[in-house]
């Protein structure tokens, strides 16, 4: 039988202008997924061939062939032949989905020489695998009945590329989490592919995907995550996703399926036409209406997945920063994270985010846009930084120290003493001396040697030197603070004084009017945190 086959195959090749492809396609879609392997193998080689020789012919029946090939590609070695052939198959049948397929109009599928095989005539879900030999019968019967046959010559003939049947069976692969790490990555792969080459058809499936693709941000894969951020970074990037207005992805109007963190209204700041004005800052292009919302439901993941927060938080957000533009993903988190209810959770992301800011590397431009405050645009990304970093005491001081508003930093030390000195609040102050140690902060090391322009840092260091109890970090930054210069400089009139600021924009912004909001956002956190000290005592 198998050499009879070979033969077979040995002719279809010599003379493919006679082969009848569409309606062999769906039989070896079926014996693709055969319990045994030489079968398997054998059917994958022809599916291989088929694809090749026949081309887009092939498009219609993609949600079987990935169906079958999906599985293939996380073998072990025992099934190496099979596992190969199927990533041929996989590739070549990626190649065959062109930019003209988003083009096509919706009444032309009706006119089409060839359409999509109903969820019958194909194995279109994971479980056909282990289909039995009475649906065979059922699948042989559909292929045979088809009216058309394709020649390889066929391929200028017009073949629409219906996505839905490919989508539910990406959507059910990526569900199922007991498939293996490579089929994880391919149907990632796929989706890119579809979102880059068919744009416009595939977001109207992307709100029925983005609760999957947001769970498999919990993969144990690092490659997987990272494919899987691709795919959300060009959903919430591709103009082919912003609406005006209406539709399924407007942003105003989320879908049920999608869980979003409880952000109550702000008078001046949601519209009923959506949460566009909140997506950036101006100085930065704008994303589409599916950003928001990704980042929405970002951060609800984060709340609800704690240990995902803490093992994967840093790495998923530093490479959106390198996918998408970092200016907008802080600043909608702020904005998001200002309005946010939890305030537990609120000041453990701001201190996340605020550590990402100050020591990855992919965001080296943003910290010199805000170390400068040159601009506008840099001066507005700081108010709101600073509203939302409000919710952790430490954080505020840091981002202070690194916009150089050192008179401000000092004023908010001042306050320290109304706040609620815990031990967690003190081990954050331990870590920002440490991190006034690293190379992020060697411009305000060398800023303390001109006490005269900068007396306002000194004092700030000084206050957090008398914040600590006497642990390393105290000796550390006391030694730091021995090297300072002329100490008796540090009598001179403050009035006299600059806020080492740099540039003349920065007057425009109302310090007195921050510092009453970071108050106010502190004695919201001692209030929560009273509550939760009665209600622990009530459980005593």
């Amino acid at each position: 039988c198998e050499m009879a086959l070979g033969e077979f195959l040995k002719e279809i090749k010599k003379n493919p202008s006679s082969v009848k492809f569409a309606e062999m396609a769906n039989i070896l879609v079926i014996h693709c997924q055969a319990a045994d392997d030489l079968i398997q193998l054998t059917a994958m080689c022809w599916m291989r061939e088929f694809i090749q020789l026949a081309g887009r012919v092939m498009l219609p029946y993609s949600s079987g062939i990935l169906t079958a090939v999906l599985p293939c590609l996380s073998y072990d070695d025992r099934k190496k032949n099979i596992k190969q052939v199927a990533n041929v198959c996989n590739q070549s049948l990626m190649k065959l989905v062109i930019p003209e397929d988003d083009e096509m109009d919706e009444a032309r599928q009706s006119t089409t020489l060839l359409a999509e095989p109903t969820s019958e005539e194909f194995v279109s879900k994971p479980e056909a695998a282990s289909i039995g030999q009475g649906s065979l019968t059922k699948l042989d019967k559909g292929a045979l009945n088809q009216p058309l046959s394709f020649s390889c010559s066929s391929e200028r003939i017009q073949v629409t590329l219906n996505l839905d049947g490919i989508v539910q069976v990406l959507d059910c692969h990526l569900h199922d989490t007991s498939i293996g790490m490579m089929t994880r990555i391919a149907v990632l792969k796929w989706l890119y592919h579809l979102y880059i080459k068919t744009p416009r058809k595939m977001f109207r499936h992307t709100d029925s995907l983005l609760p999957n693709l947001l769970r498999t941000l919990s993969d144990e894969s690092d490659e997987v995550i990272l494919k899987d951020l691709e795919v959300l970074a060009e959903i919430a990037s591709s103009p082919a996703g912003q609406t005006d207005g209406h539709g399924p992805s407007d942003s105003s109007d989320a879908q049920p399926s999608l869980v979003e963190l409880q952000v109550p209204d702000r008078a001046g700041q949601l519209s009923s036409s959506g949460m566009k004005g909140l997506e950036c800052s101006p100085s930065t292009p704008t994303m589409n209406s599916y950003f928001h919302k990704f980042m929405i439901n970002l951060l609800k993941r984060f709340s609800s997945e704690r240990k995902l927060l803490e093992t994967r938080g840093p790495f998923i957000i530093r490479q959106l920063c390198l996918l998408l533009n970092a200016e907008n993903i802080f600043h909608s988190m702020a904005d998001i994270l200002l309005r946010e209810e939890d305030l537990k959770f609120a000041s453990t992301m701001v201190h996340t985010l605020n550590t990402i800011l100050l020591t990855s590397s992919e965001l080296f431009q943003l910290r010199n846009q805000l170390k400068e405050l040159k601009t506008p645009e840099s001066c507005n990304l700081f108010c709101c930084l600073y509203r939302s970093w409000c919710h952790n005491p430490v954080t505020t001081v840091s981002l202070c120290f690194l916009t150089q508003n050192y008179k401000h930093a000092y004023d908010l030390i001042q306050k320290f003493g109304d706040l609620d000195v815990t031990v967690d609040f003190l081990t954050e102050v331990d870590k920002l001396v440490q991190l006034i140690e690293c190379p992020i902060f060697t411009y305000l090391r060398l800023q303390m040697l001109d006490v005269k322009k900068n007396p306002y840092l000194i004092k700030a260091l000084y206050g957090l030197l008398m914040l600590l109890p006497q642990s390393s970090a105290f000796q550390l930054l006391s030694h730091r603070l021995q090297c300072v210069p002329n100490p008796e400089l540090l009598q001179m009139d403050s009035t006299k004084a600059t806020t080492g600021l740099r540039g003349t924009t920065v007057s425009n912004i109302d310090y007195t009017e921050l510092l009453q909001h970071f108050e106010k956002v502190q004695n919201k956190h001692l209030e929560a945190r009273h509550q939760r000290a009665g209600r622990a005592e009530q459980l005593d």
